[in-house]
């Protein structure tokens, strides 16, 4: 069973970023290619949230959410509760990165302008020779392109898809293909540098 802080409703796991990748492995494992949701939930997420059920409804769904922000981090000491660490979004996606690393888990990355997921994807295999990045595409695409995008994911199936659109935007991407994606885990990401 989770343990969570509820923010206005919205639940987040009290977890360190070692616990966030623990989790995150086991849902690698127990996946089966059915795209888990990953979320990292700020307080303008959580205020966002308040005035867009759809929002709100794919954060309450998600299979983990991280406490991104100081602000959340604040609301959870103003109920007398605290988190366990705060992990902003660089952090999880730095260890996901590093667990590719070590595992080979396949990572990828989606969003960001044109050439920025390519140049986080070089810079990142010059720290992490053995990181397992698969493929990448920039965030500016139409419902064409969208189409093909998907199929090149679905193709690669890579273990984690990070989808850096900016919230909410990236979570409901996901939350709209999460029965066609192929992946075992997405996860919105912000952006990428």
């Amino acid at each position: 069973m989770r343990d969570t802080i509820k923010i206005l409703g919205v639940s987040i796991d009290r977890v360190t970023r070692e616990e966030a990748g623990s989790i995150t492995e086991q849902l690698i494992k127990e996946s089966n290619k059915t795209c888990k949701i990953i979320v990292a939930p700020n307080v303008e997420i959580i205020m966002e949230a308040q005035k867009d059920e759809e929002f709100f409804n794919i954060l309450k769904k998600a299979s983990l959410a991280t406490p991104d922000s100081i602000g959340v981090i604040i609301g959870a000491k103003l109920q007398g509760k605290k988190f366990k660490e705060r992990i902003p979004g660089q952090s999880y996606f730095r260890k996901i990165i590093e667990l590719s690393n070590e595992k080979g888990y396949s990572i990828y990355l989606l969003g960001g302008e044109k050439g920025t997921p390519e140049k986080v994807k070089e810079n990142l295999e010059k720290i992490f020779p053995k990181v397992n990045i698969v493929g990448t595409h920039h965030g500016y695409f139409n419902e064409d392109e969208e189409k093909e995008i998907i199929q090149e994911i679905n193709t690669l199936q890579p273990n984690v898809l990070f989808v850096a659109l900016g919230a909410p935007k990236q979570e409901k991407w996901i939350a709209k293909h999460q029965k066609e994606l192929k992946v075992d885990v997405a996860a919105g990401q912000g952006r990428y540098i």
